[in-house]
């Protein structure tokens, strides 16, 4: 129990520092929500114009809102703020000025230079009322209501007051992002000031106006409601809007600092409900994104949370490494004034008191270098030493320590610590046997047990009763809105009948006037369609002649292209037989393979233009005749060793349009032709396979054989030879895809697209 009260001690202050971070963020305009590499992308790629300026205000904004702030983000922040001043003073544009002056005082105001800051913010107020512009004066009230400090009861009055001036400008001018913004920004103000129901209201009022403007400003309310309610003891709420803050982060990708504060609110609300195991990976997910953004202050702070939740769910050893993890983080004093702390409660609650007495010597030597005004930890200090001579059975000393607690408790006004120590005086008084003042302190302990459990049931009934206010408000505004639907249709309906019946008179009107018109035409149709009959009679026996006439070109020019394809076939014979005759003198054998491999290739080309000048088809070819042709042409010419090489083929009865058919054709020839030269060395028996098949509007070519494939290393796309040449171009004019498998001999596969007539027609228009 005294080790769950510290870490929510510890809870409540991370989730202070990180609701800081966020409140101090308000958009200057809708581009503050792109991440920071679109903007500067966008920035580098602008022009001069108010765009720009946005676009730098943008950034400046987000310097602050950087997981990991540091100096240099916020010196960034001020040259954007500068950069945007110059721009708009030269295109004299008012929002921009206004803007910068503001970005500029919120520069000064996160360097602690808070004189400077609020006279920049007065100045942009001034000017902002000079020229009129009622945007800018709220934005001004906002920023000069950051400079009174919320610990003071007057000086927060008078920071409700300017935000207050700033909601009822943004209200009638209707700029409800801003609105939202400094609804939810109030309530906390509102909260503080302990009235709960006006910050409640404020809250839900910024939700309903954040959920039609920015999901991102949703997460933000969503988290507020949260860590009120766990502030207020409402972990049921707690969680539920945690989770809701959750959901709505994923939808915006939100990698901010704030989804840390989402993460830990959920963990802590869990382990306040002792549900250990489902916080454990919320926690992890806190320090897994405090250590990637290096933020130092979370890594302290949430470790011994994950550390409590894995004791609590028997798994010692993860807890204490990742309070030795801790340890090893530690910087200065304060730091290690941490570790001993985590380490004595969690060695306490497991019940390891001589490992836990080496920290608790640790600690009583670091308390004396600890200054007053760190009164949390001196409190959480006493209370983790109070726990140990308490658990060892020390009456003396926990009572000692227990006292320097339960003073400070007393002065913070900060009932949770005072009931820590009443309950600890009961336990160590009826340990000495004084039973009376025993039962005094557990009676205290019980009225101040009582006070917080009303305090959140007041809470919960104050917030149920306004989501119920939310839900019925948007029950009216539904059904006012279906009874202006409603009121709408009925008028329209009476407006359509009124213009169905002035209309249907006019229309007999023009009805009776066109049967007579129609009448009147009708009768000069009829002489006109005589005339039209005649005349398509003599246009039909025209157009039988120009179809006769067709029908004869056509005859004469199959003719003619049957005529080329024979005079091609024979001129690439004639080329044949050069290429053979010149091969007879070449005494070189690389020259002779060179002229042989041509031959083979003008040969596939050749015996496409045999079968089309042999078929009455001149534009397709039969690739099962083709393919059967073209092996025994190889066969005959190539293939006359000892052992000859056995050429299979399995082909598809195909026909193929001749623009694809003479590369497929050149492609099959260097494949069956490389695969008889090389594949089997040393006159070595063996086989080649051809399979040509259709697969849908695809054609698969696949050779293969079962020689010795290619040597180890072999690469296709570096290989700088005439016939990989010949098969990558081919392939890429067929827009197809080459492949090869060396496995068990070579297997090269080609597939490409199949073309139709209907699709030739059209590229051909």
């Amino acid at each position: 129990m005294i080790l769950i009260k510290k870490v929510m001690r510890t809870a409540m202050l991370c989730i202070f520092l990180i609701q800081q971070a966020i409140t101090t963020f308000a958009q200057s305009s809708d581009l503050d929500e792109l991440p920071l590499p679109i903007l500067r992308h966008k920035l580098a790629t602008s022009k001069n114009d108010t765009n720009r300026v946005k676009l730098q205000l943008a950034l400046g904004h987000l310097m602050f809102f950087k997981p990991t702030k540091e100096i240099k983000d916020i010196d960034s922040a001020a040259k954007f703020a500068e950069q945007a001043s110059t721009l708009s003073y030269r295109l004299k544009y008012d929002f921009g000025i206004i803007n910068s002056m503001l970005l500029s005082a919120e520069s000064f105001y996160n360097r602690n230079d808070r004189q400077t800051g609020l006279k920049i913010a007065q100045n942009a107020l001034a000017f902002a009322q000079m020229r009129k512009n009622s945007d800018g004066e709220a934005r001004s009230y906002h920023q000069i209501a950051q400079y009174y400090p919320i610990s003071d009861p007057v000086s927060l009055q008078q920071r409700i007051m300017y935000i207050n001036k700033a909601i009822e400008i943004f209200r009638r001018n209707r700029n409800y992002l801003w609105l939202s913004y400094l609804l939810t920004g109030n309530s906390d103000l509102l909260f503080r000031a302990d009235r709960v129901t006006e910050g409640l209201r404020s809250l839900f009022e910024a939700l309903d106006l954040g959920k039609a403007v920015s999901r991102r400003t949703v997460e933000g309310i969503y988290l507020n409601i949260s860590r009120i309610s766990f502030k207020l003891g409402d972990y049921t709420n707690s969680l539920k809007y945690s989770l809701l803050a959750l959901e709505t982060a994923k939808e915006v990708s939100d990698t901010t600092i704030q989804l840390t504060g989402i993460n830990h609110i959920i963990a802590s609300t869990y382990i306040k409900m002792e549900d250990y195991s489902r916080a454990i990976p919320f926690s992890i997910d806190v320090l897994s994104m405090a250590k990637r953004y290096h933020d130092h202050r979370v890594v302290m702070m949430e470790s011994p949370a994950l550390a409590l939740e894995y004791l609590r769910t028997n798994q010692a050893d993860k807890a204490f490494a990742v309070l030795n993890d801790m340890k090893s983080h530690a910087v200065g004093d304060l730091d290690n004034l941490s570790v001993a702390m985590a380490f004595i409660n969690n060695l306490v609650d497991a019940k390891h008191f001589s490992e836990a007495a080496r920290y608790v010597e640790n600690l009583k030597s670091l308390l004396p270098k600890i200054a007053a005004v760190n009164i949390q930890e001196l409190m959480d200090a006493y209370n983790a030493l109070a726990s140990y001579y308490s658990a060892t059975g020390d009456v003396k000393h926990a009572y000692r320590y227990t006292e320097l607690y339960a003073t400070m408790a007393h002065k913070q006004n900060f009932a949770a610590g005072v009931r820590t120590a009443e309950y600890r005086y009961y336990e160590l008084l009826s340990l000495k046997g004084d039973k009376k003042s025993a039962m005094a302190h557990f009676l205290k302990e019980k009225k101040i047990k009582d006070s917080i459990d009303n305090i959140a049931k007041t809470y919960q009934i104050s917030l149920l009763h306004i989501e119920n206010e939310a839900l019925e408000k948007n029950k009216h505004i539904d059904s006012l809105t279906r009874e202006a639907l409603l009121s709408d249709a009925k008028l329209k309906r009476n407006q359509l009948i009124q213009k169905v019946t002035v209309g249907g008179t006019v229309l007999l009107m023009i009805i009776t006037a066109l049967v007579y018109n129609q009448y009147r035409l009708k009768q000069r149709s009829n002489a006109q369609l005589l005339q039209q009959k005649l005349e398509i009679d003599h246009q039909n026996l025209s157009l039988k002649h120009l179809i006769a006439d067709k029908n004869l070109l056509l005859g004469e020019k199959d003719l003619l292209l049957k005529e080329v394809n024979h005079r091609v076939k024979n001129n690439l014979q004639i080329v044949m037989s050069l290429l053979a005759s010149q091969s007879v003198y070449l005494s070189v054998e690389s020259a002779h393979q060179a002229i042989l491999e041509s031959q083979n290739r003008v040969r596939s080309i050749a015996l496409i233009h045999d079968q089309l000048y042999k078929t009455d088809n001149v534009t397709e070819i039969n690739l099962l005749i083709y393919i059967k042709e073209l092996i025994q042409s190889l066969d005959n010419s190539l293939n006359h060793r000892i052992n000859k090489i056995v050429i299979d083929y399995d082909v598809d009865d195909i026909t193929l349009d001749v623009s694809q058919a003479i590369p497929v054709g050149i492609i099959l020839n260097e494949m069956v032709t490389n695969a008889i030269k090389y594949a089997f060395p040393n006159d070595q028996p063996g086989s080649i396979a051809i399979r040509v098949k259709r697969a849908g509007k695809f054609l698969e070519v696949q050779v293969s054989d079962n020689g010795v494939g290619l040597p180890e290393g072999f690469n296709l796309s570096g290989a700088e030879s005439l016939g990989i040449t010949l098969l990558e171009g081919l392939t890429e004019q067929l827009e197809g895809s080459l492949s090869i498998e060396n496995k068990n001999g070579l297997t090269v596969f080609l597939k490409f697209p199949v073309k139709t007539i209907d699709s030739q027609k059209q590229s051909l228009t």
